[in-house]
C-alpha cells in the first residue's frame, strides 16, 4: 500500500543497489565458492535523476500522480530469464531498503567471481485488460486519470557481478510510454471549434508485466498484438486555450498504423481524421519515454507536428511552431477517379493516395466501385462530384465485406467483382456492370465444395451468394431418367444421399459440388452433357460467348456460375422472395405446396430485378431446376404455380419445360 509522503510531479525511474550481507574478510580469492546461505543479496531503491532527501520516491496514483514507497511494497526479482521470480519488500521507505519476503524468497551469491543476469519489476503481478474483477488494470479509459498505470516499473535485464561487498545498481523505468497531444487553433478556426473535439489513441489494450517489461496479451512487442481505442486524459491549460490529451500506452512501433484519431464536429457533421506515422522514429513507442504531437486544426485541414519524441517521461511542454505549407491528402480505393478542379496540382502517390497542392478542390467520380462514405471536411457543389476541401479526405468504398441481401453484384473491366447497395439508384453504366443480386450473406449456406473453390482462388473469407439476372435456359431436362447419380460414391459426396425430404432440401447447399460433378462426369466425351444433362450444359455455358451471355461472365474472385442446390433456392425464396419457410425446415415430407404465396415471392424478387434494364423478371407459371437429385428418376425444383401455389417439389429428370437460373459464391 502506498502513502502520500515525499510527493513529486515528474514520472521517474527507480534503482536497486545490491549489497553483500556478510563480512568481506570471508573472501580470500576471487574464484572461491562462497558458503551456501551465507551471502544473501540485499537491495535498496533510489530514483534515477532525483537528489536526496527523496531517493525512494517514485510516481504513482494520487490525484496529482504523486506518492512514495511505503513499507512492505513488493518487488519481483528474477535471475533465470523470468521463469521464476522472488519477492522482496520495502523495509525502510526513507532510504528504500528492501528485504526478502521470507527465507524462501531470498537470493544468494554462490561464488566470489559470479555474474548474475537480473531483472526486476513492480507490481509483482500486473495484467492490463478489461476483464474487471480479475485484478486487471484498465488502459482503455484514462479520461479521469492514469490510476495505477503510473505504478508500473521495470528494471531491464542486465549482468551484475559480485563485488566483494560493494553495491550494484539496477535502473528502473516506467514500463509504459506516455503519449501527449496538444490541439492548436489554426487559421479560420475559433476556439469554440475545438471545444467539441475528441482525441482517441490506438494501441494495445491488453498486456502483462514481467521479465521483459510490459508486453501485449500474447507476449508480443511487435505487430502481433490486438490494437483498440484508448481514451486519454484531457487537461486545459491554466491560462485557457485548447486542451492537451495524455495517455499511457503499452510500447510498440506504430509506423504505418492509425495512431491518433481526432473527431471534429458532432452528430452527422462529425468527421474522423487519423494520424498514421510514416517515419520509423515518429511513433516508435518505448518504455519510459514521452512522445509529443501538436495537431493544428484549421479551416483548410489538419496538420500534425512531431516534437521531442523519445525524451524522458516528463511533462515537457509541446512545441507549437508555425504551420507548414498546406497540402491535402486524398486516400481512395481503386475504381475512383480523382481530378483537380480549381487549378491545383494533383499528384498520384502510387500507394492509393493523391496529394493536392496549390488548390483546394477536386472532382470525385466512382467508376468501377461504389463510394460508401467520404470522411473529412468539405463542401460539395451542386453537381455532386466537385468537393472543396477543408481537410484531408478518406474515401471508403462499399466492399464485399459490406454485402447485404439485395445488393447489386457488378463486374469491372479487370474481371473483378464489386457491390452496389440494394437501395441505390443505379446509373446506366452501373446497370450495365451488374450481373447478379446478392441473395445470402450466411457463409454456412455456401457449401464445402464452393468454399474450397474460393480458397483456390485466394478468397479465404467468403461473403455470400449471388443469383443471376437472367435464365441460363428457358426449358430443359435435368438428366437421365431412372439413373441414380453417384450411387457408388462415399458419404458426403455429391448425390450420395437423396434429397427426398423437405429437411434434406433445406440442408442441401452443395449446388457448386453437384453441378461440377455432373459437368465433369458427362462432359469429358460424347454428347451426354449436351443432350441428356441439358440443365448442367446450359449452366456450364452461362456467362460465355458460346451462349451469347458473355456480359454476365462471373468475376475471377467467385466460384463461377452453378445451379443452386435446393437449400440455396430456399434462401432465394426466403431472403429475396420474403417467404417464411422456417416451419418446413424440419419436416420429413418429400414435398410441399404453400398456397397463395407464389405471386408474393415473384413480386418481391422482381423489386430487385426491375432496377436492371436487361434483367429477366420472375413470373407465375414457371418452374426452376435445382442441382439436387431426389431419386433416380427425379430431381428437385421450385414451382411458381399459376394458381398461386409455391411448390417445393420434384419432377422426372427428363421433363424438359423447367428453367435454369444460376448462382455463384463470392
Amino acid at each position: 500500500m502506498m502513502n502520500q509522503s515525499n510527493p513529486f510531479r515528474h514520472l521517474a525511474v527507480a534503482g536497486f543497489a545490491c549489497l553483500m550481507a556478510a563480512s568481506c574478510s570471508d573472501v580470500t580469492d576471487d574464484s572461491i565458492t562462497l558458503p551456501d546461505g551465507k551471502y544473501p543479496m540485499t537491495f535498496t531503491a533510489s530514483v534515477d535523476g532525483l537528489a536526496a532527501p527523496n531517493p525512494a520516491s517514485r510516481a504513482t496514483t494520487d490525484v496529482n500522480g504523486q506518492t512514495s514507497w511505503q513499507e512492505n511494497d513488493p518487488v519481483a526479482i528474477s535471475m533465470d530469464g523470468g521463469a521464476n521470480h522472488k519477492v522482496y519488500k520495502i523495509s525502510d521507505a526513507g532510504i528504500g531498503a528492501m528485504i526478502a519476503d521470507g527465507e524462501a524468497n531470498t537470493l544468494y551469491w554462490q561464488k566470489s567471481d559470479e555474474t548474475k543476469t537480473l531483472a526486476a519489476w513492480h507490481p509483482v503481478s500486473c495484467t492490463i485488460g478489461s476483464n474487471t474483477g480479475s485484478g486487471e488494470v484498465s488502459i482503455t479509459d484514462q479520461r479521469s486519470g492514469f490510476g495505477t498505470l503510473e505504478n508500473i516499473l521495470h528494471a531491464p535485464a542486465r549482468d551484475y557481478a559480485y563485488s566483494n561487498g560493494g553495491s550494484v545498481a539496477f535502473t528502473f523505468r516506467h514500463a509504459l510510454a506516455k503519449v501527449k497531444v496538444a490541439l492548436k487553433k489554426g487559421d479560420g478556426i475559433e476556439e469554440s471549434d475545438l471545444s467539441n473535439a475528441i482525441v482517441t489513441f490506438t494501441g494495445y489494450t491488453a498486456g502483462t508485466l514481467g521479465y521483459g517489461g510490459m508486453t501485449d496479451s500474447k507476449g508480443m512487442t511487435g505487430s502481433e498484438g490486438s490494437n483498440g481505442d484508448i481514451s486519454p486524459k484531457a487537461e486545459t491549460p491554466a491560462g485557457g486555450g485548447a486542451a492537451t490529451y495524455t495517455a499511457l500506452v503499452i510500447p510498440q512501433q506504430m509506423k504505418g498504423k492509425k495512431f491518433i484519431k481526432v473527431t471534429i464536429g458532432t452528430g452527422s457533421a462529425a468527421r474522423d481524421y487519423y494520424y498514421t506515422p510514416t517515419n520509423s522514429t515518429d511513433a516508435d513507442l518505448e518504455a519510459g519515454k514521452q512522445y509529443n504531437y501538436t495537431i493544428t486544426v484549421k479551416k483548410t485541414g489538419l496538420v500534425v507536428t512531431v516534437t521531442g519524441n523519445g525524451t524522458a517521461w516528463t511533462d515537457t511542454s509541446i512545441d507549437t511552431d508555425p504551420d507548414a505549407a498546406v497540402t491535402y491528402r486524398i486516400t481512395t480505393p481503386e475504381g475512383v477517379t480523382i481530378k483537380a478542379a480549381s487549378g491545383g496540382t494533383l499528384t498520384n502517390n502510387g500507394d492509393g493516395s493523391y496529394t493536392l497542392s496549390a488548390g483546394n478542390a477536386v472532382t470525385i467520380t466512382a467508376t468501377s466501385t461504389y463510394i460508401k462514405s467520404i470522411k473529412g471536411l468539405y463542401d460539395v457543389a451542386g453537381d455532386g462530384t466537385t468537393y472543396t476541401l477543408k481537410s484531408d479526405l478518406l474515401i471508403v468504398e462499399y466492399s464485399l465485406a459490406d454485402a447485404q441481401v439485395g445488393d447489386f453484384y457488378c463486374r469491372n473491366d479487370k474481371n473483378e467483382g464489386y457491390l452496389i447497395p440494394g437501395d441505390a439508384s443505379l446509373t446506366t453504366e452501373q446497370q450495365a456492370a451488374c450481373i447478379g443480386i446478392v441473395y445470402s450473406t450466411d457463409v454456412s449456406r455456401i457449401g464445402t465444395a464452393a468454399k474450397q473453390a474460393l480458397t483456390k482462388k485466394e478468397v479465404n473469407t467468403p461473403h455470400g451468394l449471388v443469383m443471376a439476372l437472367t435464365n441460363a435456359s428457358e426449358g430443359c431436362r435435368w438428366g437421365e431418367y431412372g439413373k441414380d447419380e453417384n450411387s457408388g460414391g462415399t458419404d458426403g459426396a455429391p448425390f450420395k444421399a437423396n434429397t427426398d425430404q423437405l429437411q434434406k432440401q433445406y440442408n442441401n447447399v452443395d449446388g457448386y459440388g453437384e453441378t461440377h460433378w455432373i459437368i465433369d462426369e458427362y462432359g469429358k466425351s460424347g454428347n451426354a452433357l449436351k443432350n441428356t444433362y441439358t440443365a448442367f450444359y446450359h449452366a456450364s455455358r452461362y456467362g460465355t460467348a458460346e451462349s451469347s451471355t458473355e456480359k454476365y461472365a462471373a468475376p475471377t474472385n467467385t466460384t463461377g456460375w452453378f445451379i443452386p442446390g435446393m437449400g440455396q433456392w430456399w434462401d432465394i425464396l426466403s431472403n429475396l422472395g420474403g417467404i417464411d419457410l422456417t416451419s418446413y425446415q424440419d419436416k420429413t415430407a418429400p414435398l410441399t405446396s404453400i398456397p397463395d404465396v407464389a405471386p408474393i415471392a415473384v413480386a418481391n424478387i422482381n423489386k430487385y430485378l426491375q432496377k436492371i434494364s436487361d434483367a429477366t423478371p420472375f413470373s407465375t407459371g414457371t418452374y426452376f431446376w435445382s442441382s439436387s437429385e431426389c431419386y433416380g428418376h427425379s430431381a428437385c425444383n421450385v414451382r411458381f404455380d399459376s394458381n398461386g401455389d409455391l411448390r417445393l417439389d420434384w419432377s422426372n429428370k427428363d421433363y424438359s419445360r423447367i428453367r435454369v437460373r444460376c448462382s455463384f459464391a463470392f
